[in-house]
């Protein structure tokens, strides 16, 4: 019997700590770093199509807004041809809202079109910053700047529909494979940079004229 007696708290304790480390577990695996940033005018193009839906125009029409103004704060640093490929792209987020919230989108494919392009223009904005910077030999700076061209880059295919080619594939992952040795400081080669430059621009050009507004 006091065998017994000795023994239960013992197995209670430890399914207690069994269950609390299986949760602790659990919870890691649930919360994870999310794929797009807060503040980013992705996140606010994500949230706008969400409250398009759900057919709340109006907050709809807030969060287009809210990414037209990232895109403003992103081109008080962008270099001059990234300068008119910004305020083309608000211009047009712009426009969307106003039609938004007035109800005069009927359709889905104008929202996903015109986000495409805005992070087709974000991708074209941060690959000149890479252009700049690394004639300037700002080597982390260069990275941070390819690492953000592919990732945008990356975005404008997915809203577009438009998957990417397996050498485009190749290109992105190249350039943030380069974009990572740079912001590290780790071994580079200086034609790689920019080539994966170069690459980068080529991708985001081809996209461009893939989704460009018909006429």
């Amino acid at each position: 019997m006091r065998n017994k007696t000795f023994w239960f708290p013992v197995i209670l304790i430890s399914f207690t700590v069994i269950c609390w480390t299986f949760a602790l577990a659990t919870e890691a695996q649930t919360v994870q770093e999310p794929s797009v940033k807060k503040g980013d005018a992705e996140s606010n193009f994500q949230k706008a199509h969400e409250f398009f839906l759900k057919k709340d125009f109006k907050i709809g029409a807030s969060e287009i807004r809210k990414g037209a103004d990232f895109m403003k704060k992103e081109a008080e640093s962008a270099t001059e041809e990234g300068k008119k490929v910004l305020a083309a792209s608000v211009h047009e987020l712009e426009k969307l809202a106003t039609d938004v919230e007035k109800g005069a989108v009927k359709s889905e494919k104008e929202l996903k079109d015109t986000f495409a392009r805005a992070n087709n223009a974000l991708a074209r904005h941060h690959y000149l910053k890479a252009s700049e910077q690394w004639a300037k030999k700002e080597t982390k700076s260069t990275g941070n700047a390819l690492k953000n061209a592919a990732q945008h880059l990356e975005q404008a295919a997915k809203w577009s529909g438009h998957k990417l080619e397996a050498g485009s594939s190749e290109v992105v992952k190249g350039a943030r494979a380069v974009a990572d040795k740079l912001i590290q400081g780790t071994k580079w080669v200086a034609e790689e940079v920019s080539k994966g430059i170069k690459d980068m621009g080529n991708e985001i050009s081809k996209l461009g004229k893939q989704i460009e507004p018909k006429k």
